[in-house]
């Protein structure tokens, strides 16, 4: 096999900026050079593969049809080698890695299994931003993110990490005021705290769960709704009213009394968290690391629905998200 002629590479950075842009002009301005030197260069690259790019035009250029073979193939290589280079550049030794997720998540399922990490993944530098804004994880907002949806999200990779069961919770104190409740049609008469995050309509994770059980009324939502869930339960245990609490997340304060889950009945969440990062970066060391860990972490502990009765899923769900498929975007 005959060894390739090497290609000056400022030849096809020229080529690859003029077929983008279809112009010489924007394309020597970008690359911060003259006209001149973006023809010269391309004119080599001509000349050494024998085929003409571009069609000159009065007004411009076009491609050839061998131009537009080549032109997709040198954008996606240059644009690997700048993703590649910026791995490089933000992956230096000791620096953290970013992790993003819902502060209600952040608080009762990833600190306190953070807490129990052992060996090589104690010593896995993490900087915890919790956020209920979905951070670009394209351009470095973070580096890996827990997202509480239905994937895909474009360009990510997306791992199911905990499914979510819905539960009514509240104080003791308030079911001591407002009891008993016998059934779950008593709720309709009580205030139902609800938590109005942006994706959702007010009031949706109640009438997923009274449809799931086959309670056809419409819940009463208005008297109090807070913009971040873990709001919604603080005041559901202060007792303001009932909360839906998710049960994955609340086991900590059903052991330890702050609420009390009002009927044994658990029906799953339209929505579930998922482990989200750039498929890019899925050979990033430190990216793998945690991935590794967390998703060890939830497949060792089983939810907290279990021990409850489970309802029908809701018509939005068929079934419970496969743990073990991988949902990559599209």
């Amino acid at each position: 096999m005959a060894p390739r002629r090497i290609l000056h590479l400022n030849a096809l950075k020229a080529f690859e900026a003029a077929a983008r842009h279809l112009s010489l002009t924007v394309a020597a301005e970008e690359l911060g050079v003259t006209q001149a030197a973006v023809s010269h260069h391309i004119r080599q690259l001509e000349t050494h593969l024998g085929v003409a790019l571009f069609k000159r035009r009065s007004r411009g250029i076009d491609l050839t049809p061998a131009g537009e073979i080549l032109a997709p193939v040198v954008h996606e290589s240059f644009s690997r080698i700048g993703s590649a280079l910026d791995l490089l550049a933000d992956t230096k030794p000791g620096q953290p890695l970013t992790v993003t997720a819902t502060p209600i998540f952040a608080s009762r399922w990833l600190i306190p299994h953070l807490g129990r990490r052992t060996g090589d993944d104690a010593k896995l530098n993490i900087r915890l931003l919790p956020n209920l804004r979905l951070l670009d994880l394209r351009r470095r907002e973070a580096d890996i993110a827990v997202r509480c949806g239905i994937p895909p999200w474009a360009g990510l990779e997306a791992e199911l990490l905990v499914p979510i069961h819905l539960t009514p919770v509240c104080s003791p104190q308030f079911l001591e005021k407002h009891g008993p409740i016998r059934e779950p049609r008593d709720l309709l008469r009580l205030p139902l705290i609800h938590a109005d995050t942006p994706d959702r309509e007010d009031g949706e994770e109640w009438r997923c769960w009274f449809t799931s059980i086959g309670i056809a009324e419409q819940p009463n939502v208005q008297p109090l709704s807070f913009h971040e869930p873990m709001l919604s339960m603080q005041a559901a245990a202060n007792g303001l009213g009932i909360g839906m609490g998710y049960c994955e997340l609340i086991d900590g304060d059903l052991a330890n009394g702050t609420l009390h889950q009002i009927f044994p009945i658990a029906t799953p969440h339209p929505y579930s968290y998922y482990l989200v990062y750039p498929a890019e970066r899925r050979r990033d060391g430190e990216v793998r690391r945690f991935r590794d860990w967390i998703l060890n972490e939830a497949a060792d502990r089983p939810p907290a629905a279990t021990a409850a009765k489970t309802g029908p899923a809701p018509a939005r769900v068929a079934k419970e998200p496969d743990r073990k498929s991988r949902k990559p975007a599209a």
